[in-house]
């Protein structure tokens, strides 16, 4: 069931997606402020493994040092050159790659060569400065900012189901491309379904009836559930894969499937035959790189034989969850076109209601200035009563919404 009654207050200006100062604002208050995926856990699994990259401008380079993670940035404090390539790496300390200047796993300076023509360098004097690093299941998050929750703590309530639906899984696929429409666009695409009929009318067909979803609106994240029974969807394809769950996935739950939104970019799918994490990378004002996950899970029957299956399975799985894809893709232009011409100021439904509550996060975050750059400051025009006559959004202490299907 929906939260809301009726229609909501678009909360976010056509400007607010195309302007570039509106653009440095985001990345300043918000993903600067927030925890980023970074790389995979089995990308810096072993001491030594390393990998760099950058995060919203600032390079950064996470080392594995006895098994625990450490993040530091990634610029020497010689003459200002990256100290490790970007992407993977091994080594026992971080060696500048031009002139050879060492730092330990924390950024603290531990040697440079011809060390007798820098006799006024004092110990510390050039330490890289560290960032905070978490690893959670098999991903790594970063976080730029010196204080504030952690990863977990910013999960909250969702943190055990997060990492058990990527526990004992085996990544099968990495999917990354870019393009030039704003983040926020492929973000509220993704969480909501009224473009169903007129985008997917193939490969969906038709958005669910009301009483067949499940919304869960939290501060720092949306979830829904397809609550549309597991064997009620009649046809051939659906009964293939409740045969194909029945014969080789181990401890299955039948449920169809979960699709979170972890505020403000990262989008999280499980079912019980695959699990998927995509992020939604704002690149600049109209430049977004969209990088996806894909893991099957590792407890299947049949063996070997069993694996072959699941492997080739996934081919024809993944060729139909890019098509989709593919077919959202499609349509990220014209609406990245249209707000840069738009009058109007927009409207949502309650089917729509992840994105006000997406859009709702991002105005508190940005200190509830969101119509900057249109001349006026947007924020609900009336009052939005959600159709229980409760609120529909949890405080930081609430399990889940009291209210919640």
């Amino acid at each position: 069931m929906f939260h809301f009654a009726g229609k909501l207050e678009h909360l976010l200006a056509p400007a607010n997606y195309f302007q570039p100062e509106w653009h440095e604002r985001e990345v300043a208050e918000v993903f600067r402020r927030s925890w980023n995926f970074f790389c995979l856990a089995s990308d810096v699994a072993a001491p030594g493994d390393r990998f760099a990259a950058e995060v919203y401008g600032v390079p950064v380079v996470v080392f594995n040092h006895g098994g625990e993670l450490f993040a530091v940035r990634n610029v020497c404090g010689h003459r200002h050159s990256l100290i490790v390539k970007e992407g993977p790496s091994c080594g026992k300390v971080l060696k500048c790659q031009i002139h050879g200047w060492e730092y330990d796993h924390c950024g603290r300076l531990t040697g440079m060569p011809d060390g007798r023509h820098f006799r006024v360098v004092k110990a510390g004097e050039f330490a890289l400065g560290s960032f905070r690093v978490e690893r959670s299941g098999p991903f790594v998050f970063i976080n730029l900012a010196s204080e504030g929750p952690s990863f977990r703590e910013t999960l909250g309530d969702l943190a055990e189901e997060f990492e058990s639906h990527y526990r004992d899984h085996r990544l099968v696929d990495t999917w990354v491309t870019e393009h030039d429409v704003n983040w926020k666009i492929m973000v509220e695409n993704a969480v909501e379904s009224y473009h169903v009929p007129m985008v997917h009318p193939r490969t969906f067909e038709d958005y669910r009836p009301e009483d067949q979803h499940e919304h869960l609106l939290a501060p720092t994240f949306t979830r829904y559930r397809d609550l549309l029974p597991y064997d009620a969807e009649k046809g051939l394809v659906p009964l293939g894969f409740r045969l194909y769950t029945k014969w080789l996935i181990r401890n299955p739950n039948f449920r169809r499937f979960t699709h979170t939104h972890l505020f403000p970019n990262m989008m999280l799918y499980y079912g019980d035959i695959f699990s998927g994490i995509s992020i939604i990378q704002p690149l600049g004002p109209e430049r977004t790189r969209y990088i996806a996950h894909g893991f099957v899970p590792r407890a299947i029957y049949g063996g070997w034989l069993g694996r072959i299956v699941q492997d080739l399975s996934m081919v024809l799985y993944l060729r139909m969850g890019k098509k989709i894809v593919g077919e959202d893709i499609a349509l990220w232009p014209p609406v990245q076109k249209g707000l840069k011409a738009s009058p109007h100021k927009g409207v949502i439904s309650a089917r729509e209601e992840r994105v006000y509550a997406f859009q709702r996060y991002l105005v508190d975050q940005m200190n509830g200035r969101a119509g900057a750059g249109n001349g006026r400051e947007d924020g609900p025009s009336e009052t939005i009563v959600p159709s229980n006559g409760t609120t529909a959004f949890c405080s930081a202490e609430t399990p889940a919404c009291p209210h919640s299907p």
